[in-house]
């Protein structure tokens, strides 16, 4: 133990005489018996490599690994501070939701090569448990939307429908002559969304959509940066933040890519009122027939075996047409009448999406095929394996509209949705045209410059 005591430099008595009789065995030199010499010598040739130097790290890399290493720590417990235990989180603290399985969902991604990694996946699924169990947020439902890719920065959203909407208190009033936004819970809004720049960051709540941002949304097409705070610049101008552009082009891209197997959802409702979509054959519907799987799986790479499960968003920025009342007030600027548009189904199947009308349906980037314009088909499909007869095989079908939109199925049935992608629509983009140039303005007559004619001088007396 004494031979193992250390200087300030680590070095050792019994380290040293290690390395001299190793050098005297290696090199065998003639005069051997100079052990305190050869010590020295090994002493001065000895090699210490220098320090590496120490890297600046950025502070948002290092906030962002801190947030991922808190997410897949257990929570810490508050410390009483009388007997210094850890107290026990009570459970009725934790809000009680619904979710689908993210994790088996990643298994179906990787199995058909979409989608994020099965690492990150498990991180979405920890961020979801994370926000469904916030009593402050109140969900009762969380579905992961998808990943938007920016130019500086991400977004994972998530959709949400909230137990009990709170009434807002100082809510922006719509301006004259534009049309009022759906209120929260119905329509456009029906689901609420909560977005985060990385896994374990703080989830900040999108606004409401407005008609106007769909409207203006549908004219501009813009990367994201990452800042839900920086400024849409663009022509026509946008109204709202990029917060607002993300909940427009989230709106447009859950309505035209959303979809379930065909027959797995029935609507049911009043004419008069908005359908409600349940699943057949379960205890509350037994009557409805139940859902039939397809015997050949290879059949789902149709479209129409797939419906979409989300209502149109229309022309005029809302799922349900809005009309002036007939009272309205005469001298404030009136609301522009709605063009007419199509009122496609609940539940349609996407074999028309090719020929739709919808102007967040439609068909692909029209190809030049023989010198004419050909329209290309709105969906693709994929398969997890080509080889015919191999078992639990994952079937996909991916949106050629807005690249990044998809939706897998298994036998099970097990579907799911995910979207990751830039956020653009595949179709031509064509400028809005300039403000039309004001008429010159009318000539205003010019008094004359010529000084007033004198007065006759007054006669001498």
């Amino acid at each position: 133990a004494f031979l193992q005591k250390t200087n300030l430099n680590g070095e050792s008595v019994y380290e040293q005489l290690a390395k001299v009789v190793g050098k005297v065995l290696d090199e065998k030199p003639d005069d051997a018996v100079d052990l305190l010499e050869t010590s020295v010598m090994v002493k001065k040739t000895a090699f210490k490599p220098a320090d590496p130097p120490l890297m600046a790290a950025d502070p948002k890399n290092v906030a962002t690994a801190v947030a991922l290493k808190e997410l897949y720590c257990a929570p810490k417990r508050e410390i009483d501070p009388e007997s210094g235990e850890p107290i026990e989180p009570a459970e009725d603290l934790l809000n009680e939701f619904e979710s689908e399985n993210i994790v088996g969902d990643a298994a179906m991604y990787e199995a058909v090569g979409l989608g994020l990694s099965m690492s990150e996946m498990y991180g979405v699924m920890l961020c979801a448990k994370r926000l469904g169990e916030d009593p402050k947020k109140n969900c009762a439902t969380v579905r992961f939307f998808g990943k938007v890719l920016g130019t500086d920065g991400d977004y994972y959203v998530f959709e949400t429908s909230i137990k009990e909407h709170e009434p807002v208190e100082d809510a922006p009033e719509t301006p004259p002559g534009q049309v009022p936004p759906e209120p929260a819970g119905e329509g456009s809004n029906e689901y609420t969304y909560f977005v985060c720049s990385h896994l374990g960051g703080a989830f900040t709540r999108l606004p409401d959509l407005t008609p106007a941002a769909v409207v203006a949304a549908r004219k501009i097409k813009k990367y994201f940066t990452g800042d839900l705070t920086a400024p849409v610049w663009s022509y026509p101008a946008f109204p709202g933040d990029e917060a607002m552009y993300l909940r427009a082009q989230v709106g447009r891209i859950v309505s035209a890519t959303v979809v379930s197997p065909a027959g797995y959802l029935v609507a049911v409702g009043e004419d008069e009122e908005p359908k409600k979509l349940v699943q057949p054959g379960t205890e509350d519907y037994p009557d409805l027939p139940a859902f039939e799987e397809k015997e050949d799986l290879q059949e789902m790479r149709e479209p129409v075996n797939w419906s979409h499960r989300y209502r149109y968003l229309k022309k005029q920025g809302r799922v349900e047409q809005y009309t002036p009342p007939e009272d309205a007030d005469p001298d404030a600027p009136a609301v522009d009448p709605p063009e007419p548009d199509v009122d496609p189904e609940l539940l349609v199947t996407l074999d028309g999406d090719t020929e739709s009308e919808c102007v967040d349906w439609g068909s692909c980037v029209m190809e030049e095929i023989d010198g004419s314009a050909q329209k290309q088909p709105a969906w693709t499909s994929c398969t997890s394996s080509n080889v015919v007869g191999v078992k639990n095989q994952t079937v996909a079908i991916k949106s050629m509209v807005w690249p990044g939109a998809f939706a897998v199925y298994q036998a099970g049935p097990k579907f799911s949705n995910c979207y990751v992608g830039y956020g653009i629509k595949n179709a031509p983009y064509v400028p809005a045209p300039p403000p039309a140039v004001l008429n010159e303005a009318e000539e205003i007559p010019k008094e004359s410059d010529a000084l007033p004619p004198k007065a006759d001088a007054a006669p001498a007396e």
